[in-house]
């Protein structure tokens, strides 16, 4: 798709405002090298959530169980690298999703359509964000966005900020360790100084800020506040009780291709639950359309996943999908085998699987959008079960997943959603 580009010119104001908000960006960046916020002793251990996105859908032989009762069902197809993990699993069929195909990526964990590709930004922010904001006082940084070869389109995205601008995944998992761990276990002295340094960076900003309060449109205005108060909690952070990351972080990931990549983002996810450097993380694979590079032929699929989605063979699709629930299958069990409190992480970490179309044929439909949920048990989830649910809306879907992270304050969430799927609690 060919991006048509604006040559306006921009105005001196506007200038120094995009300048400073690239600061702001950039500082808050920067928010998980600097430790973690002190916690209490005795403190029970905290929520986390992740969130794995694929396109394309699912046939109905390859995902609904043979025998689809609530407690005894057979898992079948892509799904059966799950069955080790049955008794952490809950799986849902039955959600009604919003939107089209090509919204539907960014509409997956924000329940509202995008503004246009153009417009470059949709209607955020999305949960991950919106949970990292009312997390970013116990964790060393707020959210970790990876990628498995992700597209950088909109329609590609899955997270957005509260102004609906996309949040990018960082694609190498060499770079998001280094990311995560480059500052660990570092000197208490050194990064006082560093945190010095970053209180005055954020003072410069915040007075740049201010000044050009009064020189911009409207529009501009909105989105200098937004900023502005990304500036005063990175401030109010940096004010708090504050411990250097002290954790065990093993070495960066190595190798490429999709095998390689997809174990180092997902050890990246593990190691920053594990050593409390995030509580929020993403993982998307590619865009709306999948991976289309000729990845999969390193698991002998010679096909690409939207190719394999619209056309078939159906044989091409199954191996792909039961490729990507083979790594969430991974990632379950490594989440299962660290000991936390009197349980796993895994015990209190909500890990959701989803996508942006159906189940069914061909047609790309988004009538029965199906949702892999795991772990959780501290979060109140009811596991070991499969449930078909009768239409209840994707926002609806999102709205619970909020209140099951915990946010018992919240009314609704993108577009409508209001309805509590009690049925997903135990």
């Amino acid at each position: 798709m060919t991006r048509m580009r604006s040559h306006l010119p921009i105005s001196p104001a506007r200038r120094r405002f995009l300048r400073s908000i690239a600061a702001v960006g950039a500082s808050a960046g920067l928010t998980g090298l600097f430790g973690k916020l002190a916690r209490g002793a005795g403190e029970p251990p905290p929520l986390r959530f992740f969130f794995m996105f694929t396109g394309n859908g699912h046939l109905t032989e390859h995902i609904v169980p043979t025998n689809p009762s609530v407690t005894d069902f057979d898992l079948r197809g892509a799904m059966t690298p799950l069955e080790l993990h049955r008794a952490d699993l809950l799986l849902v069929h039955g959600v009604a999703g919003p939107g089209s195909h090509h919204q539907g990526t960014s509409e997956a964990l924000t329940g509202r359509p995008s503004a246009g590709i153009e417009a470059g930004a949709t209607g955020g922010p999305s949960l991950d964000q919106l949970l990292a904001e009312r997390f970013r006082a116990g964790s060393a940084l707020p959210s970790l966005e990876l990628g498995v070869a992700p597209e950088n389109s909109l329609e590609d995205q899955i997270t957005f900020s509260a102004s609906g601008l996309p949040v990018p995944a960082i694609g190498s998992p060499a770079g998001a360790f280094n990311r995560l761990f480059g500052l660990a276990n570092e000197d208490p002295q050194q990064a006082e100084a560093r945190r010095a340094r970053k209180r005055s960076v954020l003072d410069v900003i915040a007075n740049d800020l201010t000044a050009l309060q009064g020189q911009l449109d409207t529009e501009a205005r909105v989105l200098l506040d937004e900023h502005l108060t990304l500036v005063r909690a990175q401030e109010q952070d940096l004010e708090q009780p504050y411990t250097p990351v002290s954790c065990d972080l093993g070495s960066a990931p190595a190798g490429d291709g999709l095998v390689a990549t997809f174990a180092g983002q997902l050890a990246n996810v593990v190691q920053a639950f594990r050593c409390d450097i995030t509580r929020v993380a993403t993982l998307r694979v590619g865009g709306y359309g999948g991976i289309e590079s000729g990845m999969y032929d390193e698991i002998g699929v010679n096909n690409g996943h939207h190719n394999a989605a619209h056309v078939g063979p159906a044989d091409d699709l199954l191996g792909i999908n039961r490729f990507h629930a083979q790594q969430f299958a991974d990632l379950i069990g490594l989440l299962a085998a660290i000991p936390e409190g009197d349980g796993r992480v895994l015990d209190n970490t909500v890990l959701v699987w989803g996508m942006e179309l159906g189940i069914g044929d061909y047609t790309h439909g988004r009538e029965d959008m199906p949702f892999v949920i795991a772990g959780g048990k501290n979060a109140g989830l009811g596991l070991g079960r499969y449930l078909k649910l009768s239409g209840p809306s994707y926002q609806d879907m999102l709205f619970t997943l909020a209140r099951v992270m915990g946010l018992d304050d919240l009314t609704s969430f993108g577009d409508g959603g209001t309805g509590l799927i009690e049925s997903l609690y135990a």
